[in-house]
């Protein structure tokens, strides 16, 4: 036994396997990490859709409802510093909100955004002082 163990060919062996086995992990953890981020980035571009659906211009039943679904669905996989800004976004678009600003909806949803580009890990990183999100529209009004 002592003499397996002093042989280089053994050594050359066990290193040799936990090269591999590191590598393999290393590979299946940056796997998963691209997995997760594609589930992720199918979510964001669903909420930015339903966004689009609840623009002064494209509002609808049907664009309310999407957007409500959208905003659950995001406490499914986004971490706290989205879920935090998304809240705080829909604080400022409510209905019942007694001094709507355009300014703070302004500012809310572009943190809101910053804050998923951040977490999908957008090359290059954004400056948070200066990101914008404008949101556009077609302009027409549904009927």
């Amino acid at each position: 036994m002592n003499n397996i163990i002093s042989s280089p060919q053994f050594w050359g062996i066990l290193v040799s396997a936990i090269v591999a086995l590191w590598t393999f992990n290393k590979t299946k953890e940056k796997e998963r990490e691209a997995e997760w981020r594609k589930e992720k980035l199918k979510l964001y571009l669903n909420f930015v859709e339903a966004l689009s659906g609840i623009t002064d211009s494209e509002i609808s039943d049907e664009g309310e409802m999407n957007f409500a679904k959208s905003c659950n669905d995001l406490h499914a996989l986004a971490p706290h510093a989205v879920l935090k800004a998304l809240h705080k976004y829909q604080e400022q678009i409510r209905v019942s909100n007694p001094n709507p600003s355009v300014e703070l909806k302004q500012t809310t949803l572009n943190k809101l955004i910053y804050e998923m580009r951040k977490d999908l890990k957008i090359k290059p990183s954004d400056n948070e002082s200066q990101f914008e999100m404008i949101l556009w529209s077609s302009g027409k009004r549904k009927n």
